[in-house]
């Protein structure tokens, strides 16, 4: 689960050295910092969640949710299915310790498992891109008291960055993305009691061949602690 929620609390876990976060800033790092421990105390959970593409031939929207054991080496998987286009296949990916199958077309077909590396994007330094941020502790999720914790991300320049760093090491030009990205929207709210993430949300823009799409990602965690049957594609 905390791979799943590693772009939203990297974008949003800089926020405390930026001067111009103020003490909504401090305060949304302290926050974060305690819905990390929480996290790291959980094992298992169940999400569903939707993202959905906003283009000029029309919208397409997918449809995710999945569940599974919280702690590494654990089984987990993730379903994903387009309800509105019968031509995207439904796609379910199981993950058990270090082997990964895909069911696709009604069978089940083994995958492989990209190394996980700390390095690149996990030591790259966010803050200076975060422009705004704004915390709200009076906030409700299905009923619950919940923290509301938003940042306005400027995309372009944290990519271009990024692809300088990775330009730095040898691999060549990079593009300029300043006039295709705007800025992500990132939000995430925090359980008053528990500390967990509830539900995350994703915004953002971008102009492809002089046409605007927009991506929405709306993600939310449930059943925590509680018992997920994991598809056995050995069954």
């Amino acid at each position: 689960m905390r791979r799943v929620l590693l772009v939203v609390l990297l974008m949003l876990g800089a926020l405390a050295p930026l001067g111009c976060a103020g003490a909504d800033g401090q305060r949304a790092q302290e926050l974060l910092e305690e819905s990390d421990r929480a996290l790291a105390q959980v094992d298992s959970f169940r999400f569903s969640g939707r993202m959905t593409m906003e283009m000029p031939v029309g919208d397409f929207r997918v449809v995710l949710f999945g569940g599974g054991d919280a702690k590494p080496g654990g089984a987990f998987f993730m379903t994903m299915k387009a309800p509105e286009i019968p031509e995207f296949p439904e796609t379910t990916m199981v993950v058990r310790g270090d082997e990964a199958w895909m069911k696709l077309d009604g069978g089940w077909q083994s995958a492989p498992i990209p190394p996980v590396q700390a390095t690149g994007i996990q030591q790259f330094d966010f803050a200076e891109f975060v422009k705004d941020v704004d915390l709200d502790e009076d906030s409700e999720v299905d009923g619950k008291p919940a923290v509301k914790i938003t940042g306005v991300i400027d995309t372009a320049a944290l990519f271009d960055g990024l692809l300088g760093q990775l330009g730095a090491t040898g691999g060549g030009p990079m593009p300029d993305l300043s006039e295709m990205l705007g800025d992500t929207r990132a939000v995430i709210y925090l359980s008053q009691d528990s500390h967990l993430p509830l539900r995350m949300l994703l915004d953002l823009s971008m102009e492809i061949q002089g046409e605007e799409v927009d991506m929405h990602l709306d993600y939310a965690i449930t059943n925590v602690n509680e018992p997920v049957e994991v598809p056995d594609p050995g069954a």
